[in-house]
């Protein structure tokens, strides 16, 4: 796959910052809104700009800045590669259309907009699903997700889902109920809003059974001690990607953010953290059995999830044979003082 750590020299897409031009506008107004699977006619919706440094076409790195445009988009949200696109063709031609306005206007170079035309042609969009939106920020998809465990996940103003913690938190885990994944690449967008000087721990869960009640071989206990609570069963039959940029000495964890949790742990340097109050874009990509974390368009860890392999330290917890190569995904809400995590644009990809 070519979303991994850059190795093509990088073009400064000379992108202004100034207020919205008519060739801009109009380019703007070609894109579908950043949300997979939006008709074609829809007016924009880049609130959320796609904080990767690169513009990348599906799993095509193009090599050129994802530097922002007016109105808050940026490049990549502009080109609209996760659409499910009626065809190549028609991806080509509109990348082709949006990159000829904005070189009119001065915003980008032609050597960047050759660039940009050329990946479009080489991209597999319009000839591969794109990504599924499965939270948009509205109370209607909101609606759609189910909750297992203590504690819960809150929709806040802006649309952003937020994790409850302290005396209103607990351990649980928001779940997509509608479908399973077998191959796939999960994208979205998590930020550390912790209280003062705290760091928050959160996760992502991956490749579980159903959370509506208790699993044959998946416990509803943590290495033993609590009971009854199934959001355990996320945990103990699925992997955690796991949220937290907690210092290294400290930490409420010392497994950060990216890694596989209690199979392929990262530290913190590892984890490459971002200051609080920052929205950082995560991919998870799984394969098979082989797990890839992306955080801000960097690859930050790869694991391989080989059977028989024990959690380290919980001997009571199933080993690695409980992952199976099919599952739901879902968000954590980890419920002590300072985890409160927020996350918006969930989206999915089919990559079998």
């Amino acid at each position: 796959m070519t979303s991994t750590p850059r190795t093509m020299p990088r073009r400064r897409a000379r992108l202004t910052r100034l207020a919205g031009t008519a060739a801009i506008t109009a380019a703007l107004g070609l894109a579908a809104p950043c949300a997979a699977g939006a008709p074609e006619e829809s007016p924009p919706t880049c609130d959320a700009p796609d904080a990767r440094p690169a513009v990348v076409l599906l799993d095509t790195d193009t090599g050129v800045d994802n530097a922002a445009l007016p109105g808050g988009c940026t490049l990549n949200d502009v080109i609209d590669d996760e659409r499910s696109w009626s065809n190549h063709g028609r991806f080509v031609a509109h990348v082709q259309d949006v990159t000829r306005d904005l070189v009119a206007d001065g915003a980008l170079s032609r050597a960047d907009a050759r660039t940009l035309a050329g990946a479009a042609a080489r991209s597999e969009v319009g000839t591969v699903p794109g990504y599924e939106t499965l939270y948009d920020g509205s109370a209607e998809s909101f609606a759609d997700w189910a909750y297992a465990g203590d504690g819960g996940f809150d929709r806040m103003p802006d649309g952003t889902i937020r994790s409850r913690a302290g005396a209103d938190g607990g351990f649980g885990t928001l779940w997509y109920p509608h479908e399973q994944y077998e191959d796939f690449s999960l994208r979205l967008q998590f930020r550390d809003d912790a209280p003062g000087d705290l760091r928050a721990n959160s996760g992502v869960q991956v490749r579980f059974p159903a959370l509506w009640g208790p699993v044959e071989g998946c416990p509803t206990t943590f290495n033993g001690g609590e009971t009854g609570n199934l959001s355990w069963i996320a945990v103990n039959c699925g992997h955690e990607i796991q949220v937290n940029d907690s210092p290294e000495e400290g930490s409420n964890d010392p497994r950060k953010t990216g890694s596989v949790y209690g199979f392929a742990d990262l530290g913190l340097a590892e984890a490459m953290p971002t200051p609080k109050g920052t929205w950082n874009d995560l991919e998870i990509r799984v394969v098979g059995q082989h797990y890839t974390v992306i955080r801000n368009g960097v690859v930050i860890n790869e694991y391989e999830n080989l059977p028989g392999v024990p959690f380290p330290g919980r001997p009571h917890d199933p080993d690695s044979s409980s992952r199976g190569l099919v599952g739901y995904v879902g968000l954590q809400a980890h419920g002590s003082a300072p985890d409160v995590v927020s996350y918006r644009d969930v989206r999915v990809r089919p990559l079998s």
